[in-house]
C-alpha cells in the first residue's frame, strides 16, 4: 500500500515546499485539492520543485472549467512532471458550481462522464493528430488548429474521479483509471457498496482491478500521548459531523446502522449549530470511521481496518510528525502491507 499526503489549504509556494519535503520523506505521492487556490497552480509548483513524487489533483473541480481547458492544464503538468501527473476530477455540489463558479449545474454522473470522454477524445487528438469531433450530450469540441495544439509527449495521463454514490462510482469503474474514495467509510460500506459498484463499472468495459488504483484519504486520530490523541479526535468528530450532515453519506451511516442522525445533523447545520454537531457522534460510531493512536501504529491500524482494499492512502489531517527517520520508517511499513 501506497502512502501519500494532501495538501489542504495550501498556496502554491507552500505546495512547493511541502511537496519536496515529502518526496525526501519517501512519501510515494502528493495530492493538490481545490480550496483556497487553483489546484492546478499546486501542481505546476509541485512539479518544477520535485523529481520523484506522484503528483495529483483530489480533486480538481471538473464543473468549473470546461473540458479544453481542463486538458491544456493536464496536459503542460504532465509534460512538466515527465509524466508523474494523475488528473483528479470531482463534480462539488450544486450549490458551489452555481453560486460560487457561476457554472451549470444538473445530471453530475452523465455530465462528468461526458467531460471525461471529450478530455480523452482531446488527449487522442493531440496524439495522434487526427481531427478533432467530440460531439457528446453537454459539451462539443470539433476545432483543434496547430497553432493551438501542445507540444507532443508520450506521458500517459491517468484520470480520477471523486466517488461516493453508486452511480458515480460505477462511473469510475466504466471510464476511468482509478477512483478517489471518501474518507468516512468503513468496510462494511466498500463491500456492500463501494466495490460492487467499481465492478459492475468493469463488467461493462475491459478495465479490471488489476489495472485500476483504489485510493483514499483517510481519517487518522494520531498523537504522541492519549491528550494529544483525543484532541485529533474530537477533531475528526467535528469534520465526521459536518459530513454526515449532508445526504451523500446518508449510506455509509446506514451500513452502520446509524440510520437517525443524518437528518438531525441536516436541521442542525441549517440551523448553523456547527460548534455541536460533534455531540452526535458517539464515541462507537467515531470508532467505526476513525483509526486512532499514534503515528507508528498506524501502518497496523489500516490494515487491520481496511486490508487490502486500498492500494494508496492519505492521512485526512496529515502528520503530527516532523522527524524525518521516524515519517521514512513508518512509510515503509506502509509498502509492507
Amino acid at each position: 500500500m501506497k502512502l501519500d499526503t494532501s495538501l489542504i489549504g495550501h498556496s502554491s509556494t507552500k505546495a512547493s515546499i511541502d511537496a519536496r519535503e515529502a518526496e525526501s520523506f519517501g512519501f510515494k505521492g502528493v495530492w493538490a485539492t481545490e480550496s483556497v487556490t487553483d489546484a492546478f497552480l499546486q501542481s505546476v509548483a509541485i512539479a518544477l520543485n520535485t523529481e520523484t513524487v506522484d503528483i495529483g489533483t483530489a480533486i480538481a473541480v471538473a464543473f468549473a472549467r470546461n473540458p479544453m481547458s481542463t486538458a491544456y492544464a493536464a496536459w503542460d503538468i504532465a509534460a512538466a512532471s515527465q509524466g508523474r501527473f494523475t488528473l483528479g476530477l470531482g463534480t462539488q455540489i450544486e450549490a458551489h458550481i452555481v453560486r460560487r463558479f457561476a457554472m451549470p449545474w444538473g445530471s453530475p454522473v452523465e455530465r462528468l462522464e461526458d467531460y471525461i470522454r471529450a478530455i480523452q477524445a482531446i488527449f487522442v487528438s493531440w496524439r495522434t493528430g487526427s481531427r478533432l469531433k467530440y460531439e457528446g450530450a453537454f459539451y462539443s469540441h470539433t476545432l483543434m488548429s496547430p497553432v493551438f495544439t501542445p507540444p507532443l509527449h508520450d506521458y500517459q495521463i491517468p484520470i480520477y474521479i471523486a466517488a461516493v454514490g453508486v452511480r458515480m462510482t460505477e462511473l469510475a469503474g466504466r471510464a476511468c483509471d482509478g477512483v478517489i474514495l471518501h474518507g468516512m467509510t468503513h468496510p462494511a460500506f466498500l463491500d456492500s457498496v463501494t466495490l460492487p459498484a467499481l465492478h459492475r463499472g468493469f463488467a461493462s468495459t475491459s478495465r479490471t482491478r488489476d489495472n485500476f488504483t483504489v485510493t483514499c484519504p483517510l481519517f487518522m486520530a494520531m498523537g504522541e500521548n492519549d491528550q494529544e490523541i483525543e484532541i485529533q479526535r474530537n477533531k475528526a468528530r467535528d469534520q465526521i459531523a459536518f459530513y454526515a450532515s449532508t445526504p451523500a453519506y446518508k449510506g455509509v451511516l446506514e451500513s452502520l446502522n446509524q440510520f437517525d442522525i443524518q437528518p438531525q445533523l441536516q436541521e442542525m447545520s441549517r440551523r448553523g449549530e456547527w460548534d455541536q454537531m460533534g455531540s452526535l457522534i458517539s464515541d462507537q460510531l467515531l470508532d467505526e470511521i476513525i483509526v486512532s493512536g499514534t503515528p507508528e501504529q498506524m501502518p497496523k491500524l489500516v490494515q487491520q481496518r481496511f486490508g487490502n482494499r486500498f492500494d494508496r492512502v492519505s492521512s485526512y489531517f496529515g502528520w503530527p510528525i516532523k522527524d524525518a527517520d521516524r515519517m521514512t520508517s513508518i512509510i515503509q511499513a506502509f509498502d509492507r502491507i
